[in-house]
């Protein structure tokens, strides 16, 4: 057990507190769990106690935090900007984050695995400075990338994850007594939030810019967003025509065309190919 630390959370996600509450005693916590979050679900069926916030009252919620007193918070899944240089000198502030930091800084890294061809994913738990997640590394790991990832397992695993990074960077913080300083980020950072540009679909794009874009964006809370003959879908699925007659058939077709409907699924023309859609939703 963590002995004389004050800690408060913030967050939305349930992996690292999970590993916090094997190791600190419950009078010496204080939980702020993102209003309809899975965290909320979580608390409420083992009985925990913790207080809300919601980004509609941020500033209320940083107002309460600049008052208490605590000597380390931990922000995971928390989309608060922390004014560092407001709070005391001895608090420690750290997050966890999803990605291997520098790469994919920002709020909404895991569409950024894809979007931006990356190899690998990682979690990172890190001192949090005035910028946006750029503070001293204190635990990170990544791992391979393999092609039967999608979004959903990608966020699974990430999660996943950012409990052992906190884990293994918790078990040094306290080794070190809470004096370890981290190690900077000396890589070139790359930097990504989702729009709803980015999920917009042109089928006179090329179907490899077309599937890349579905797969960044390809679970039931987001989706890529199309007009196809007059009707407007959400895309959350789709893959390449590869069957040559299949795609000699329908060369001269118009991109944006729907060339077959069949089992649920829809075939529509690019400008260099077909896509199979696989799933999708009329909106």
């Amino acid at each position: 057990m963590v002995n004389n630390k004050k800690i408060v959370f913030l967050g939305s996600r349930i992996h690292v507190i999970n590993e916090l509450l094997q190791d600190v005693q419950r009078d010496d916590l204080i939980i702020y769990a993102l209003e309809n979050s899975f965290l909320v679900s979580y608390l409420n069926e083992r009985n925990i106690s913790y207080l809300t916030f919601s980004m509609r009252d941020k500033k209320a919620c940083l107002d309460e935090l600049l008052l208490l007193d605590f000597d380390v918070l931990i922000s995971n899944g928390c989309p608060i900007v922390f004014p560092v240089q407001k709070f005391k000198p001895h608090q420690i502030l750290i997050n966890i984050h999803p990605t291997y930091l520098p790469h994919l800084q920002g709020k909404t890294p895991m569409n950024g695995v894809f979007y931006l061809n990356y190899s690998f994913y990682g979690a990172t738990m890190h001192y949090i400075d005035k910028g946006i997640d750029t503070g001293d590394v204190i635990c990170q790991k990544k791992e391979e990338l393999t092609s039967d990832i999608d979004l959903g397992l990608l966020y699974h695993l990430a999660m996943k994850l950012e409990g052992w990074v906190f884990k293994e960077g918790w078990r040094k913080l306290k080794q070190a007594n809470f004096e370890y300083i981290g190690i900077k980020q000396d890589a070139k950072s790359t930097y990504f939030n989702r729009t709803n540009e980015m999920r917009n679909l042109d089928f006179n794009n090329k179907t490899d810019i077309l599937l890349l874009k579905i797969k960044s964006f390809g679970i039931k809370s987001q989706g890529c967003t199309a007009i196809i003959e007059n009707e407007k879908y959400k895309i959350f699925e789709a893959e390449r025509i590869i069957h040559e007659p299949l795609l000699k058939n329908h060369k001269d077709s118009e991109p944006g065309k729907i060339v077959l409907v069949y089992d649920e699924k829809f075939l529509v023309k690019t400008i260099d190919g077909i896509i199979k859609v696989k799933k999708y939703e009329i909106i």
